[in-house]
């Protein structure tokens, strides 16, 4: 296989020939479907069908039958939409046994992303055009019925990868998900062996200051690292980057500064020397992709230090500024502020969409949830210039639609996000929300049975519901509506029926009892919060209680006697949307299928 491969440039190419895609750091592959047999080849020409069976079921499941096609692409293993884990793919590729590729096909299944068609039945696509080809391989996938985008929740493994017109929408999505970088490429390019400049590849790398502990001669490797408090951490080992006077000045200050180890044939030197070094992933003691930036001169070495690597990892953009990371949060629990940074960063593409034109309210806990946390509703005069806001009422709320507002507010320590039922420019209500809200945590199973019963009730109806905990000692049951369609007078119907049905049906259970000190132990269904000028704790939200817990969306089937609501922390719901995808993903879906005129003539004809 003649592989067309991109130039390395540090320059956004603007114009019309230009389109610019997402660059996911994976496996370059080739796939070839003969009508009936996947075949699957790594840029070397190895097979890859056995290591990767979900591409291959894909592909038997979806191609057509007695059609052939050759698609050139990337394997990767999505964290996001717009970030693959390299270490994930590798450690995937280097399983043997049957059995534990099996498993972590289902737990961490790899994707093949195509970007290029070479052939499609039987005619070669070579001396096509790059948009004619792209064209071509779009038609196809959506003729097998494919992903038009790149997805870690979908369970078809062969998806699409689309490319932008407007390099300012790609740049968002960047920063949104940390990607590797841009593969720009000429609209009027064919295919063509080799390195090329009508394919250019722009990297956005981590950046993370650390010293210089060592100089191997035998192959120019410099080794790196930084302080973890008085010790001195390994982070992986550099060639690249340096000119040659600066290369050539390095060496020769390591030589005559430092110490030559006759057995290890090193030069070690103490930490001195500070650079600046750019990567594209890393783990524990190996950078990849590493490269010199530049020589930090004038920068102390004390700055080098585990904490400030861990923020590099996070690469906020250069728009928000990092104060205070090490700020104890729930200092009981040990967390600090880095932990809640490094939880918004991770969430963020996620949480994102539910918040998009949301008029914003937040809680911000400025020094900790030892002391009380304060609504924020109005944007601060100090905000940036950046953070979008709109008018509504008496009140300059935050649109909280970009990464960087997302980030501003927490790095200002908005820990709760709250949101009302409807975008800002509508006056139609986008979902129905039910709080369940028993006495305290010790009743969680209350809201367990409710929610269970108020999803009995919702199937009867025909309607697609989704169930949320909500970061404290209940639930919420989402139904999501047609766009621009049902009024507050209308949800209203809805809410106030289902509400009092269920207070009839099981009074031992549900308690609309507005004083809690009334409530007893019942469970308190809060039809009056689903109101308009309410809001609701958003998806993916922190909540600023004793429990540092996560309003985390479920699946229905996770909703029994054995859930347990302690287990929903930063780093658990991080790790679930990994393996398991975001439960609300087929939300937007089913918005339009919802019978809702039926139910609504229901009940005016029960009235």
């Amino acid at each position: 296989m003649a592989w067309m491969k991109p130039s390395r440039t540090n320059e956004i190419l603007k114009g019309k020939n230009w389109r610019y895609e997402i660059k996911y750091d994976g496996y370059r592959a080739l796939l070839s479907w003969d009508g009936k047999k996947l075949v699957l080849s790594s840029k070397n020409g190895h097979a890859l069908e056995d290591r990767f069976p979900e591409i291959v079921e894909t592909a038997e499941q979806f191609f057509p039958v007695n059609k052939t096609i050759e698609l050139d692409g990337e394997l990767t293993v999505l964290d996001n939409w717009g970030k693959a884990d390299f270490y994930m793919l590798q450690r995937r590729h280097r399983l043997r046994s049957t059995n534990s590729i099996y498993k972590e096909a289902k737990q961490r299944p790899v994707c093949f992303l195509a970007f290029d068609c070479l052939k499609i039945n039987g005619e070669s696509l070579l001396e096509k055009n790059w948009l004619d080809r792209k064209k071509a391989l779009k038609e196809w996938m959506i003729h097998a019925d494919l992903p038009l985008n790149p997805d870690p929740q979908c369970t078809e493994r062969v998806q699409f990868l689309p490319s932008y017109n407007d390099i300012s929408n790609i740049i968002e999505e960047i920063k949104t998900c940390r990607s590797e970088g841009i593969v720009m490429k000429n609209i009027t390019s064919h295919y063509e062996k080799g390195r090329t400049s009508q394919w250019l590849k722009y990297k956005t790398p981590f950046v993370t200051p650390c010293f210089i502990t060592a100089y191997d001669p035998a192959n120019d490797y410099f080794h790196l690292g930084v302080f973890d408090d008085e010790e001195i951490l390994p982070i992986g080992k550099c060639a690249h980057g340096f000119s040659s006077h600066e290369k050539e000045a390095v060496t020769e200050t390591i030589k005559q500064n430092g110490d030559w180890d006759v057995s290890k044939k090193m030069y070690y030197i103490d930490p001195s020397i500070v650079v600046e070094a750019t990567y594209t992933t890393r783990k524990e003691q190996e950078l990849r992709e590493p490269r010199f930036s530049r020589i930090l001169l004038e920068s102390p070495v004390s700055k080098c230090t585990k904490e400030r690597l861990y923020l590099s990892d996070l690469r906020f953009p250069k728009t928000v500024s990092i104060t205070h990371p090490d700020k104890p949060l729930w200092p009981d629990k040990g967390v600090k502020k880095i932990d809640f940074l490094h939880y918004a960063r991770n969430i963020a593409p996620f949480a994102l969409p539910f918040l998009n034109d949301r008029p914003l309210t937040v809680i911000r806990f400025p020094h900790g949830i030892k002391e009380e946390g304060f609504f924020q509703k109005d944007c601060p005069d100090y905000a940036p210039d950046f953070v979008e806001t709109v008018k509504l009422d008496d009140n300059q709320y935050v649109l909280c639609n970009k990464v960087e507002t997302f980030l501003w507010l927490a790095n200002q320590l908005a820990l709760e996000w709250h949101i009302p039922f409807q975008r800002y420019h509508t006056k139609y209500v986008d979902e129905i929300v039910f709080d369940l809200d028993p006495p305290d945590p010790d009743y969680f199973q209350l809201a367990i049975k409710g929610a269970l019963l108020l999803k009995e009730l919702c199937d009867e109806c025909g309607l697609f519901s989704f169930v949320k905990f909500s970061g404290n000692k209940g639930l919420q049951v989402y139904l999501p509506l047609p766009e621009e369609t049902y009024t507050w007078n209308d949800t209203n119907k809805i809410t106030t029926s289902f509400g009092a049905f269920l207070t009839k049906k099981s009074p031992e259970l549900f308690t609309q009892e507005r004083l809690k000190k009334n409530r007893g132990s019942k469970l308190y269904i809060d039809v009056p919060q689903h109101r308009q000028g309410k809001t609701i704790i958003a998806p993916y939200s922190l909540r600023g209680k004793t429990e540092p817990l996560i309003a985390c969306p479920l699946f229905w089937e996770e909703v029994s006697d054995s859930l347990e609501r302690t287990q929903f922390t930063m780093e658990h719901v991080l790790e679930r949307l990994l393996i398991n995808g975001c439960p609300f993903r087929e939300m937007e879906k089913v918005r339009g299928n919802q019978p809702i005129d039926q139910l609504l003539s229901i009940l005016k004809d029960n009235n």
